[in-house]
């Protein structure tokens, strides 16, 4: 099993023993109290939850200089810590487990298949920005060892690329609609090519042959109805909550078996 997330607290104990056994005696206390600084950065930032801890706040905390900082940030990262940079001027070093409470273990393959149905899902799937975004964070919390033993992998596999049919707004407009649990008002050309303006239940999404649906308890029939994203002209997201429903109830019949992903 190939490490993914590792707590930095694991990670640094298990630098601090590659380490130690290749330093002579005359430099241990120099590395003892390196290593007491990386134990104490890397608290700092974990306890700093998803605000950046920039370098010279670190430099500054603990009288050194920012290049010093930045030599061991370096080595968190190298040595498995989940610590990433955000750029910009508000960035910084984050903690990747601020709020976890258990690690994570995934093996290369195991990776590779969560990028690999991301990239296949495509630009048209919903919530797919989160998925990609979410994919490069998973992909650059890796330690260098298994991110090189997944590129590897990757490069070895060919597949589809979901091409996007849907309007990124309206895409986004749906999204929110089902992750809040409200009532969309949308314009819909339906298979007859007309436009009809109805307020919508967004209850969740149904991946159909021809593409994906918005499941919806449809306020215009009185019934639950599917509506293929790309045929959703446009999208307003209201304030009025939906009703609880089941989701298979309002999806019905599919021509296939349906399950949750």
């Amino acid at each position: 099993m190939i490490q993914g997330y590792v707590t930095p607290t694991t990670a640094l104990c298990r630098s601090l023993s590659d380490f130690l056994t290749e330093q002579p005696g005359t430099v241990l206390a120099g590395v003892m109290n390196r290593l007491e600084r990386l134990f104490a950065i890397a608290e700092v930032i974990r306890q700093s939850g998803r605000r950046p801890v920039t370098a010279a706040h670190l430099a500054d905390r603990f009288d050194v200089s920012r290049r010093t900082i930045e030599r061991d940030l370096a080595s968190l990262r190298e040595a498995g810590a989940p610590v990433i940079s955000e750029p910009g001027r508000n960035g910084g070093a984050v903690s990747l487990d601020a709020a976890a409470t258990t690690v994570v273990a995934l093996s290369s393959p195991q990776v590779t298949a969560l990028l690999i149905a991301v990239a296949s899902a495509g630009a048209g799937a919903p919530y797919s920005d989160d998925a990609r975004s979410g994919a490069d964070l998973l992909f650059r919390s890796l330690a260098p060892n298994t991110q090189a033993s997944v590129t590897d992998l990757r490069n070895r596999i060919r597949s589809p690329i979901g091409q996007a049919t849907t309007g990124g707004r309206v895409r986004r407009t749906t999204e929110e609609a089902v992750r809040q649990g409200r009532v969309l008002n949308i314009v819909y050309l339906d298979a007859a090519s007309r436009l009809t303006k109805r307020s919508v239940e967004a209850v969740g999404f149904y991946r159909g042959s021809d593409g994906w649906y918005l499941i919806g308890w449809c306020e215009l029939r009185n019934a639950g109805r599917i509506f293929r994203l790309d045929r959703i002209q446009s999208a307003h997201l209201t304030k009025r909550p939906i009703q609880p429903r089941d989701v298979d109830e309002v999806l019905g019949w599919t021509p296939a078996e349906v399950v949750a992903p």
